[in-house]
């Protein structure tokens, strides 16, 4: 067996998927997170948040990627959040429960009491499902590891306002009562993909251009400037070495399986993402940041053809739009 084709099984941090994931199962509908991960369109790209320099392997936000993935997978879900001046929304979520599970989010796990690291991690998002409440307590499974626990409606309250956290429409966003509304096919399912995946990168450049953000291979490249001079901050290193490259890993896996038999130039360009992630995870936890530095400007390379070969996918076709996805899907 190939070395880079043995699968990787094991945590990570998908946990608005691993949500979804367990909202769907509840109606019967059984999809593997990892699916679910792949069609949000999160962790497509790259940038770096202004005034930090902490680099982010994705474009798309979690809240945003939900209602993408269960769009694609045919099903719908009603979305509700309330304007920032609101209160937690008791009566409504009670009356919610009673006809689903919910998952909310994003929350701000430093509230998060029951996780025993929850004093480091303030400010840091987080989506979980909800499945009754009882009293002044909700009752919640997490998949960061901890099904069947509790927290006060207090806590609850301050973590779901996420007011550290920088995206999310609104307070209290949740997703309640999945309806399947259609049964997409295999191919249906990637074109609408390969649509989305197009339309965040399209839309992240001219984001990037509006707002003088750094992006993409730049980004990267940016942040192996800083390694190369010795300037990487802890902060930097501890988003990096606990968070983004790892999930970056496990997440470039799942894209490339989801390319491997339809788009394999795809597919081979996230295989290859992944195996360099791993390795500057590795590096950088060694401090080895010479080596560090070259395997970051090769991720950057990578990126950038990735990018080039996904945006060109449909272009110059003689045949109807949406038919040349079948004629690529032919054999599968």
């Amino acid at each position: 067996m190939k070395r880079k084709n043995i699968p990787y099984i094991g945590n990570s941090a998908y946990c608005y998927a691993n949500s979804i994931s367990m909202l769907l199962a509840s109606i019967g509908e059984n999809i593997l997170p990892s699916k679910i991960e792949v069609l949000s369109g999160v962790g497509l790209g790259a940038f770096l948040l202004k005034g930090t320099n902490l680099l982010f392997f994705s474009w798309e936000v979690p809240d945003n990627g939900i209602d993408n993935a269960l769009k694609i997978l045919g099903f719908k879900s009603s979305r509700k959040n309330a304007p920032k001046t609101k209160r937690l929304p008791l009566n409504e979520l009670r009356k919610d429960l009673e006809q689903s599970p919910v998952v909310v989010g994003p929350l701000d796990m430093g509230h998060l009491v029951y996780n025993p690291y929850s004093f480091n991690l303030s400010g840091t998002d987080h989506f979980v499902l909800v499945y009754e409440m009882v009293g002044d307590e909700v009752h919640l499974h997490d998949p960061a590891g901890f099904p069947h626990v509790q927290l006060s409606l207090q806590k609850f309250e301050l973590a779901w306002k996420a007011e550290r956290v920088d995206y999310g429409k609104g307070y209290f966003s949740y997703w309640v009562v999945p309806e399947r509304l259609r049964s997409p096919t295999k191919k249906e399912i990637y074109q609408d993909a390969l649509k989305l995946f197009q339309s965040l990168y399209q839309n992240s450049d001219k984001k990037a251009k509006e707002e003088d953000w750094i992006t993409g291979k730049r980004a990267i490249l940016t942040t192996a400037e800083r390694a190369k001079k010795g300037k990487l901050t802890q902060p930097e290193i501890e988003h990096l070495t606990y968070f983004a490259l790892q999930l970056g890993a496990k997440r470039a896996l799942d894209y490339a399986s989801f390319f491997d038999f339809r788009d394999s130039d795809l597919g081979l360009l996230k295989r290859q993402q992944a195996m360099l992630f791993g390795e500057s995870h590795m590096l950088l936890v060694a401090g080895d940041l010479r080596s560090f530095t070259r395997t970051l400007q090769e991720l950057a390379e990578v990126e950038e053809k990735f990018q080039t070969k996904l945006l060109k996918k449909g272009e110059n076709q003689k045949i109807p739009p949406g038919k040349w996805i079948r004629k690529i899907l032919a054999k599968d």
